[in-house]
């Protein structure tokens, strides 16, 4: 078995659909050092110690990596995969090769699907923190955007903490965890809603980042939708009251009890 660094075009649409099917998932969250930029709607990797490009991390047999190489136009090389559980890996990838005449525009974040992602004007957004709870929405007359709600999301494989620690308590967060769920309240959202989370998340000063995961809403249709994580992962912190309390209001008329009162009793576990 080999592992792979998939962060283009492999981790979108039927290309993903084939390679899920085929491969084992590792780790969705993972990041190599490097620059990404879309050269004339196509993925392409620059060598940077400084930047970095976040993509996933699957295994594949022998049989999947000869087609691949068949497949796809493309250079086949090692790199080393950091992880936010601080794991490293060797493993291989593909890059395009570039044209000296072809336009480079950087992928914003490092993020090839998230890039996609908000090519589409309507998005949905997973709330799993205190944006469950719209106070602050009106609060900064941004409520407009947020109005439509899916309903519940559940992501497998990820686990709730509050591992993005800062000068006002725990900050909610979620870390890839095998056989755990983490709920959360599904808004559709405008593009235009998406500036104000950037800012309220801290995406442009690196506190969080944007990710694309898969949702199951609670009429069993499974959608792709936008969240954020954050960057640097820290021991567990207690929030503070207020802040725990704006995100237990917030899952209360949407989440599962069972799942809220798990959520209530890790807060107070933390606040004790």
């Amino acid at each position: 078995m080999h592992l792979l660094f998939i962060y283009g075009d492999l981790r979108i649409g039927e290309k993903a659909e084939v390679l899920r099917k085929e491969s084992t998932s590792i780790d969705e969250q993972v990041w190599i050092r490097g620059k990404l930029f879309d050269r004339n709607g196509v993925p392409y990797l620059v060598d940077d110690p400084e930047a970095l490009t976040y993509g996933e991390l699957v295994e594949i047999n022998d049989e999947k990596l000869v087609e691949l190489d068949n497949q796809l136009n493309c250079s086949r090389s090692t790199v080393s995969v950091l992880s936010s559980t601080n794991d490293q890996y060797e493993a291989f990838i593909y890059k395009e090769k570039a044209d000296i005449e072809d336009k480079l525009e950087e992928v914003p974040f490092g993020d090839w699907k998230v890039y996609r992602y908000l090519k589409n004007e309507t998005l949905y957004y997973f709330a799993y923190g205190s944006c469950m709870d719209d106070n602050r929405f009106k609060m900064a007359n941004v409520d407009q955007y947020f109005t439509s709600i899916a309903g519940k999301g559940v992501v497998e494989n990820y686990g709730f903490r509050f591992t993005r620690s800062s000068e006002d308590g725990g900050k909610a967060d979620i870390i890839v965890s095998q056989m755990e769920k983490v709920e959360g309240v599904v808004y559709k959202v405008p593009l235009e809603a998406i500036d104000y989370l950037y800012k309220r998340e801290g995406v442009y000063s690196k506190r969080y980042r944007p990710t694309v995961i898969t949702l199951a809403l609670n009429y069993g249709v499974e959608v792709e939708g936008l969240t954020f994580v954050s960057v640097e992962k820290d021991k567990e912190t207690k929030p503070t009251e207020r802040y725990a309390n704006e995100i237990l209001r917030g899952a209360a008329d949407i989440l599962s009890p069972s799942y809220v009162a798990r959520i209530r009793s890790h807060i107070n576990h933390l606040l004790n």
